[in-house]
C-alpha cells in the first residue's frame, strides 16, 4: 500500500512540473530533462510511469485542462450574452488557453490528447447554437459553425495573444481593468448583432397568438 501511494505522489509531481513546463513553454521547447528537474524525478523515472514525452502531454491534458465529461457544455439562454460569458469563463482560467496556444503552435492538431471529449463537447455547443437559431434567437443566415467559432475567437484572442492585446490597448490581456472593459464590449457586440432577434421573434410571437382561433364557449 505504501509503494502504490509513493508511485501516486511521484506520478502528481510529474504532472504539475510537466503542466508548468507545457503552458510554460510548450511541447516543443520543455525536454523530459527540463520536467524532470523541475519534478526532481529522473528522466527514466518519467519514462517508467508514462513511457514517452508524448505520453505524459496526453496525461497532463487529460488531469490538469480536460472538463469532466459530466459536465455539458454551457450554453446561455440569452444570445446577446454568448460572447461575453464564454470569454469570463476563459480568462478564469488563462493556463488552458495557453496550452492550447502551444499545443497548436507544435503542429499537433492532427492527434490531440482527449480528441473525443473534446470533439463530443465541441458538437454540444454546435448543436444548442442550432436550436437557438431553430429558435430566432440567432441569424439564420449565418453558418452556426462560424457563429462559434466566432464566440471562442473573441472570448481566447486577447488572453492567447497578450503581446498583440497590449500593443493595441497598452494593458495586459490578465489586467483587471482591461478584462472589465473587454467583457463590457463583447456584451455590447453581443445586444448589436443578436438583440433584434429577440425582438423579432416575440413580434413573430404575439402575431401566432393573435392568430389563434377564439375557443368556443
Amino acid at each position: 500500500m505504501g509503494k502504490l501511494r509513493d508511485s501516486e505522489r511521484t506520478r502528481k509531481r510529474i504532472t504539475d512540473a510537466a503542466a508548468h513546463e507545457f503552458v510554460r513553454r510548450g511541447f516543443d521547447g520543455v525536454s523530459l530533462g527540463d520536467i524532470a528537474r523541475r519534478a526532481r524525478v529522473s528522466k527514466q523515472l518519467i519514462l517508467h510511469h508514462f513511457r514517452s514525452k508524448e505520453g505524459l502531454f496526453k496525461e497532463v491534458h487529460e488531469l490538469k485542462f480536460r472538463p469532466p465529461s459530466e459536465l455539458p457544455e454551457m450554453v446561455i439562454g440569452n444570445p446577446t450574452e454568448l460572447l461575453a460569458d464564454r470569454f469570463k469563463m476563459r480568462a478564469g482560467d488563462a493556463d488552458y488557453i495557453r496550452f492550447l496556444t502551444w499545443e497548436a503552435a507544435s503542429g499537433r492538431g492532427k492527434i490531440l490528447p482527449g480528441h473525443d471529449a473534446r470533439q463530443r463537447r465541441i458538437s454540444e455547443y454546435g448543436l444548442a447554437l442550432r436550436l437557438m437559431q431553430a429558435e430566432g434567437k440567432l441569424p439564420r443566415d449565418l453558418d452556426y459553425r462560424f457563429i462559434q467559432l466566432a464566440i471562442l475567437a473573441l472570448a481566447t484572442y486577447p488572453i492567447a495573444f497578450g503581446q498583440i492585446t497590449r500593443l493595441v490597448t497598452g494593458r495586459a490581456a490578465m489586467n483587471k481593468g482591461f478584462q472589465r472593459d473587454w467583457h463590457k464590449f463583447l456584451k455590447r457586440v453581443g445586444q448589436k448583432l443578436f438583440k433584434y432577434r429577440l425582438s423579432e421573434c416575440r413580434a413573430q410571437a404575439h402575431i401566432l397568438h393573435d392568430r389563434r382561433p377564439a375557443q368556443e364557449t
